[in-house]
């Protein structure tokens, strides 16, 4: 008996076609609405003849006015033949509305999809092939018409996205449909700059907040001549135009460590911040400069070395062996989610203490984060790969 269809389970059929934009697809191809069946679940000739009192009930809770039923023949020694819903049939477009509660919900697709063929026959096309995502936006979807409309004529010119002068529009504003707007630019036949993502500043050609990096001389001589600084944040792209003079460049990735690295001649230090330490790859001054890492001891230390050395063979790494590991077993602690990529660039000696991370032979992922190595230790380490002597 359980098993027999209910009017719950008739309308979340019909909702699930819905969801998917079945119904609005239609609606929108403006294609004459064909009757839409339902199949239902119903007793078999031995449940009629043990349960009939439940059947009769059941039949008449499938008997509504908002449907059509079908029926069929089922037939029985104890109880005779009988007619019982197969099916509930939807004949008209009002029905399954009325039955789904979404009329109001139609009348306003209608309305946002006439305003994206008016403004764009692309963006009409995309409201009709993703009808429910169009409806979501119902009460932004004017502002976001006209924002997109504004993007599509100044892609590509640099602009920022705080320029954007649409009445009711601010960056926050576009960063709440960031990427919504990138698949309609898409949609009106905007070009996105291969491996862009969602982003709109990077995909189509706007204005960033630009790269920066961070550099510290640490034998307290001014970083360029006839300058006293020797702490500076430059825009990566007007590093490329520099050349800083030193004899080795430290990388290292905690802030912290980077302020309290030990004086050393003739060494720029380089704040790398993780993954930010990438921007690099566009300062080809550094393609002749000695160049040394030093990131956490952990897997991802090692996958930023390796895509380092991507754009910079001659880097070297320091204070990322199995010896200053060892040394620091009581700093240990846990990598929150450990890279098992498989990295080209390491060394024999760097693969196999990244092996051995990877495959947790010293624990389960263990990690020594860069301020948790001893400083004496640091210091000697440090003057040895640089030069600097004791």
């Amino acid at each position: 008996m359980t098993a027999w269809s209910s009017t719950d389970d008739v309308v979340a059929a019909l909702r699930r076609r819905w969801d998917r934009g079945d119904l609005l697809r239609q609606v929108a191809g403006g294609m004459p609405w064909e009757p839409l069946r339902i199949p239902v679940r119903g007793p078999t000739a031995r449940e009629m003849g043990q349960h009939l009192g439940a059947v009769q009930t059941w039949v008449q809770t499938l008997r509504r006015p908002g449907w059509r039923l079908e029926t069929r023949r089922v037939g029985g020694r104890l109880v005779g033949s009988n007619e019982i819903p197969a099916a509930v049939w939807f004949d008209t477009a009002d029905q399954a509305w009325a039955s789904l509660r979404v009329g109001r919900a139609v009348t306003a697709y209608r309305e946002l999809l006439d305003a994206a063929h008016a403004a764009d026959p692309g963006l009409g096309d995309w409201a009709a092939q993703h009808p429910i995502r169009a409806l979501r936006h119902t009460d932004d979807w004017e502002r976001v018409l006209r924002t997109v409309l504004w993007l599509r004529d100044r892609a590509g010119t640099g602009v920022y996205l705080r320029q954007v002068d649409v009445p009711g529009v601010d960056t926050k504003f576009i960063e709440t449909h960031e990427g919504l707007l990138v698949e309609l630019l898409e949609a009106m036949g905007s070009e996105r700059a291969p491996g862009s993502g969602r982003r709109l500043e990077a995909g189509f050609g706007f204005a960033g907040k630009p790269d920066r990096i961070r550099l510290r001389r640490l034998d307290r001589t001014g970083l360029l001549p006839g300058s006293p600084l020797t702490d500076v944040s430059v825009r990566v792209d007007e590093l490329t135009e520099l050349v800083v003079p030193c004899e080795s460049v430290l990388v290292v990735e905690n802030e912290i460590t980077f302020l309290a690295l030990p004086p050393l001649e003739g060494v720029v230090a380089v704040f790398g911040a993780g993954f930010d330490v990438l921007r690099l790859a566009r300062v080809r001054w550094l393609d002749g400069a000695r160049m040394v890492y030093w990131g956490d001891l952990d897997t991802h230390g090692f996958v930023i070395l390796d895509r380092l050395r991507a754009s910079f063979p001659q880097v070297e790494s320091v204070l990322m062996d199995i010896d200053t590991l060892a040394a620091h077993i009581g700093q240990w602690v846990t990598e929150p989610r450990p890279s098992r990529e498989h990295l080209g660039r390491l060394s024999e000696e760097e693969g196999q203490v990244y092996a051995d991370l990877v495959g947790d032979v010293h624990g389960p992922a263990v990690r020594l984060e860069q301020e948790r190595v001893n400083y004496a230790h640091v210091v000697a380490e440090l003057r040895a790969v640089t030069g600097n002597g004791s």
